[in-house]
């Protein structure tokens, strides 16, 4: 295969993936932020997001994640590529898949199977986070490190410290306040990447 036809195909291998990370991160977000308006129980100051998956709009929130998994699963493939042969960023990529897989799983391991949701979570919200730091550590300079040590470390003290800082407080937050929050901070990074894969021309 000539060296032009390859970059023409990593190109657009490059613009596929960078599209699935924007729509893994901005889809199910807004699928999720729907069912919270359409689930009259739901309550900020109660609950978790995952109540949902087994509540009147759990095909909204179950879809979401699994929806979310598989696409930024795709992404992932992208950013492998993408890294080449930088082993400590490709290694944070790996985690990024796991952390793929686990958030679909989400959706199938509901609180019904309270374990394997508990795992499946942890694995999401623990290893995404785990990843973009090994990516930082991967990457020299630029962008692309500043943002995933920031993003790395704000999203492990939202998932691991914030819950905590919550239950010392006068009013009742709900733990789906730190997941949302994450959920965020990982769509920042996410989305910062994608547009990278996307314009990535060699």
């Amino acid at each position: 295969m000539s060296s032009s036809l390859k970059g023409r195909k990593d190109q657009r291998l490059f613009r596929l993936t960078g599209v699935c990370g924007i729509l893994g991160s901005a889809l199910p977000l807004v699928m999720i932020i729907s069912a919270t308006f359409l689930s009259s129980w739901f309550r900020w100051d109660t609950n978790a997001l995952s109540e949902m998956g087994v509540g009147q709009q759990s095909w909204l929130f179950n879809g979401a994640v699994m929806i979310g998994g598989a696409l930024n699963f795709l992404f992932a493939i992208g950013l492998w590529e993408y890294f080449g042969v930088k082993r400590s960023a490709r290694a944070g990529v790996g985690l990024i898949m796991l952390s793929s897989v686990s958030l679909a799983l989400v959706g199938i391991f509901t609180l019904d199977y309270l374990v394997m949701h508990a795992i499946m979570a942890f694995g999401y919200f623990v290893l995404a986070p785990l990843g973009f730091l090994l990516v930082g550590l991967g990457t020299e300079g630029g962008g692309i490190r500043k943002l995933s040590f920031t993003c790395g470390i704000a999203a492990l003290l939202t998932i691991l410290v914030l819950p905590i800082i919550i239950s010392a407080l006068p009013f009742k937050v709900g733990f789906a306040v730190p997941e949302l929050a994450e959920a965020m901070i990982i769509t920042v990074w996410t989305i910062f990447i994608s547009a990278k894969l996307i314009g990535k021309t060699g």
